[in-house]
């Protein structure tokens, strides 16, 4: 944990995955999707096409646990890992340590032409194979086959 404006930034990467854990700022979601990048294009060429929908399906769910689960605290943190196995299949998960949500009744609503907010789901939906929440809804898991 942090104390103060004690800040934390820890990451360890394999040969297939990338893991952090950090403080809850918008930073750090600048900063693992940064990371998260330059993992897969180390993995090759195949993987070049989905950089971008990948980022953008990490970056909304990093958003997430840092606006909406942890409510921006910085003395809360986020557990983020990125993992590549052999067939090509990619898999996120992203961890706050707030209060959760009931993710499977915003899953049904549709989404308004006018909302600001309310577009996680339908973008996980449209660039992921999979994705789903932990039953508290706190973790977000995403896989994506390549």
């Amino acid at each position: 944990m942090t104390t103060g404006s004690e800040l934390i930034y820890e990451s360890k990467e394999s040969d297939t995955s990338l893991e952090v854990r950090c403080s809850s700022t918008m930073k750090y979601v600048d900063d693992i999707c940064t990371a998260a990048t330059a993992f897969l294009e180390s993995k090759g060429e195949a993987f070049t096409p989905h950089i971008f929908s990948i980022n953008l399906v990490m970056r909304e769910g990093l958003t997430n646990a840092v606006r909406h689960g942890n409510k921006s605290d910085p003395d809360k943190t986020i557990d983020f890992s990125l993992e590549v196995d052999t067939d090509n299949i990619i898999r996120v998960r992203i961890a706050d340590q707030g209060e959760g949500f009931d993710w499977r009744n915003i899953r049904e609503h549709p989404l308004s032409d006018v909302a600001d907010h309310g577009r996680g789901m339908p973008i996980m939906k449209a660039y992921f194979s999979h994705y789903r929440y932990n039953k508290k809804g706190n973790v977000l898991f995403l896989e994506k086959l390549i």
